[in-house]
This record gives C-alpha cells, sequence and structure tokens, in this order.
C-alpha cells in the first residue's frame, strides 16, 4: 500500500508531523493487558487484539476505557493493543506483523479463541487480516472503518456498474460477496453523522441482522467510546 497509491486518502488529512518520525520496527510494538492469573480459565483463554485509527497510538484504548471494559465482561479475555501505524500500511506489512509478531504467537500459547478490534484505520485492517487469514479470527469488531475511497463503492451507491479495474487496495470487490462464514465473524459500529457513514452503512446491509449498532455520533473517540461496549457485548 503504496503512499502515492493512497495520496487521496481522507485519513491523510488527519496525520500530524509526527507521522514522519514513526517507524516499521520489527517486532511491531504492542502494549499487553493480561488478567490476573487466579481470574484465568485456562482451558479458555481469549485474546483480543486492538488496533487503533490513524494519528492513535496502542495506549488509546486504554486512554478511553476499552481495556477496564473488556476486562469487566470478559474475565477469561486478555488484550494486545498494537501500535499499528499508518507507515505499516503504507509498507503493504501491516498483516505480516500482525501475524508473525501477535497472532501465530498466541495461537502456539494455547488461545482458544483471538479477536481483534479496530477504529477507523484499525477497523480496515482488521478486515484486511480477516480477508487473507480468516481461520485465524473468531469475531472482528470495527468502529468506524475506512472503507476506501468514494471511487471504490459509488457505484454500490448509484447501483451502476463495478470499475472494470479496482484499485488494489480496494476491498468492496471482495466484500460484496463475502460468504456466510465470513459475515458472521463481522461486527459493526459508527455514527450516524461519521464522515464514513455511507460506506459503513452498506457494509452493514450486508452483514447479518444484529451485527450493527449505531447512534448519534461523528468520527471520534466521543461517540466510539459509547459505541464499544454495546459492540462488544455481541463478543
Amino acid at each position: 500500500m503504496r503512499l502515492k497509491t493512497l495520496a487521496s486518502l481522507p485519513l491523510l488529512a488527519l496525520l500530524t508531523s509526527c507521522y514522519y518520525l514513526q517507524s516499521t520496527s520489527i517486532p511491531i510494538k504492542t502494549i499487553h493487558y493480561t488478567q490476573h492469573a487466579e481470574q484465568q480459565n485456562k482451558s479458555a483463554r481469549q485474546l483480543m487484539v486492538l488496533l487503533p485509527g490513524i494519528g492513535d497510538k496502542a495506549k488509546v484504548f486504554d486512554k478511553h476505557g476499552v481495556i477496564d471494559f473488556i476486562h469487566s465482561a470478559h474475565p477469561d479475555m486478555d488484550v494486545i493493543a498494537v501500535d499499528a501505524h499508518f507507515k505499516y500500511y503504507e509498507a503493504r506489512t501491516i498483516i505480516d506483523r500482525l501475524r508473525q509478531d501477535i497472532i501465530k504467537p498466541a495461537l502456539d500459547a494455547g488461545y482458544s479463541e483471538i479477536y481483534l478490534g479496530g477504529t477507523s484505520l484499525g477497523g480496515f485492517g482488521s478486515l484486511l487480516y480477516i480477508k487473507q487469514y480468516p481461520d485465524d479470527i473468531e469475531k472482528i469488531f470495527i468502529l468506524a472503518p475506512y472503507l476506501g475511497d468514494q471511487q471504490d463503492y459509488s457505484y454500490l451507491l448509484e447501483k451502476t456498474a463495478a470499475p472494470q479495474a479496482p484499485r488494489d487496495v480496494n476491498l468492496w470487490p471482495w466484500l460484496t460477496q463475502l460468504p456466510d462464514e465470513t459475515k458472521n465473524k463481522i461486527y459493526l459500529a459508527y455514527g450516524t453523522n461519521d464522515k464514513f457513514a455511507a460506506p459503513n452503512g452498506l457494509l452493514a446491509n450486508l452483514l447479518p441482522q444484529g451485527h450493527t449498532v449505531t447512534q448519534t455520533g461523528k468520527h471520534n473517540w466521543k461517540t466510539w467510546a459509547q459505541l464499544w461496549p454495546s459492540l462488544l457485548e455481541k463478543q
């Protein structure tokens, strides 16, 4: 996913000067939030892997109470928040890093169920991962995911023919052909005033009933902090 390919992304407008100081370190940086050993059912260990939106760092989920909610609602669930910033997407290494540095080691360590959660760009990353490795993941929980430029999905809104040569970062040819097994793994939430509400609504129409949560709100943590509990209750 090269920068010249993504130059039209509305997301790039949110980047700050800190973007240029970020590096695609190997392994990718993470923060682990592990439940106390006495609280865990060792035969049912679960892991939630969280991917932040553009401009956010891994610690943003703790800041907004998501970690506490997960641990309170799901005592057997550990959490890993990932510093999955835009440069990993630009370099096309985000999926490799997630699998090699986090998901595969977690499977090898005996986690019985692994979930992905992400906001905005992190929602896009969650979809990219489940597209390539659907058998690794139990479910994904995505809030206001970036789903491409308008040119990628406008044909669905206007009910016209699909582009003959879709961009290589366009998920819509895959999304519109999702098998039921994959649809059942996707849970979506977004604010109805979100700048990505139109494509999010298109995705909602493709998912099973009960897999989408909406409320009034924009593309920000004020909205997402309220949506996370309702979305994760569907775990």
